[in-house]
């Protein structure tokens, strides 16, 4: 069982790729009433099978909920994700063989587990139960005038367009997200990219940047309580990731103080700040900026090239070929994910 204790908030997810469900568990939720048709087409944005890069597992992902009467919450409440589509035989050739890059030979040494099919409980099909969770907390960060929303800004070698090239508007991530693929521009440059690893039998990862608007000021606090590893620590959570930046990130590393610094103005009789570097967070505290973050996702190790392991039954070296039904990119499925760990870990804060 995967737990997370916030400040308010305690989520308990379990269950694995190919178990018979998923189960999750939140208590000291608020009261509150959520919109059902909303939350099932925000489940199908990280479905399956929607495309010739996407995985051809296909799940429903409809939460069947208790504590929960009418859409309306009050307090704990839990729900279970059924999982139909399963074909565990894809990996009969793998047990024992732990898949390069994966948590296969980490599990092993964690509780001595053999038998890797579909990633068990480090697989990404856990994050099915992560969005039920996120979107209803985004749900309810809206009525509080809070959206979060996530885009794709790199495939590969393909850079769409960035936070980091200027401001980006609500309304224009939710004009042009849409389509094929979750970008702001580069669409068909993007496609291409995908297409020629998966012809290759390999995959590409990229990158996904998440934006809060009109965030609360103040949240967070310093040290162990800044907002930035509140946000950052959940993120990680989700598989695949392996880098997150807010605001100019990493590319402070070639700045200077003089063009780094978000300068201040007054205006109408309120504090503005002339650009957003930071992110809208500083010494882990909100400053009511929009937040920008940046996340890293590793290409899915699940490719169809052979790869050199090692087989811990017979105690020699091997290779294999990953066979069954993978992503070329993960990244697509992932952006509304991103968005649901971010919604969780504002709203925790918050509440």
């Amino acid at each position: 069982m995967a737990t997370f204790n916030g400040k308010k908030l305690k989520i308990e997810i379990e269950g694995t790729s190919h178990s018979e469900e998923l189960l999750g568990k939140v208590y000291s939720f608020l009261k509150f009433k959520f919109n059902e048709d909303e939350l099932n087409d925000f489940m199908k944005r990280r479905q399956g099978g929607q495309d010739a890069f996407s995985t051809p597992r296909k799940e429903e992902d409809r939460a069947i909920f208790s504590g929960v009467k009418n859409g309306e919450i009050n307090g704990d409440f839990s729900f279970v994700i059924k999982n139909n589509n399963v074909k565990s035989k894809d990996y009969n050739n793998l047990y024992g063989k732990p898949r390069p890059s994966h948590a296969d030979y980490a599990s092993y040494l964690k509780d001595g587990t053999l038998d890797f099919s579909g990633g068990g409980r480090f697989s990404g099909r856990l994050t099915a139960p992560v969005c039920v969770i996120g979107g209803i907390c985004k749900q309810y960060l809206k009525t509080l005038g809070i959206e979060i929303e996530a885009f794709v800004s790199q495939v590969g070698c393909v850079y769409a367009k960035s936070y980091k090239d200027g401001e980006i508007l609500l309304h224009e991530i939710k004009e042009k997200r849409g389509g094929v693929f979750p970008s702001l521009d580069k669409k068909q440059e993007i496609l291409d990219e995908i297409e020629r690893a998966r012809k290759d039998g390999d995959s590409v990862g990229g990158k996904i940047e998440c934006i809060v608007f009109n965030p609360k000021t103040a949240l967070g606090d310093n040290l162990f309580s800044g907002l930035e590893g509140k946000i950052a620590s959940l993120i990680y959570s989700v598989p695949a990731v392996k880098g997150v930046e807010f605001g100019l990130g990493f590319d402070f590393c070639k700045g200077k103080g003089s063009n780094a610094n978000d300068q201040m103005e007054y205006k109408d009789g309120k504090v503005e700040f002339l650009s957003n570097n930071s992110g809208g967070i500083n010494g882990g505290i909100t400053n009511g900026a929009p937040i920008t973050i940046g996340v890293a996702i590793r290409p899915t190790p699940s490719i169809k090239k052979e790869q050199k392991t090692v087989d811990l039954i017979k105690k020699e070296n091997t290779t294999i070929k990953i066979e069954g039904r993978h992503d070329s990119c993960i990244v697509k499925r992932a952006v509304p994910v991103i968005e649901s760990v971010v919604a969780i870990a504002i709203t925790d804060e918050i509440l």
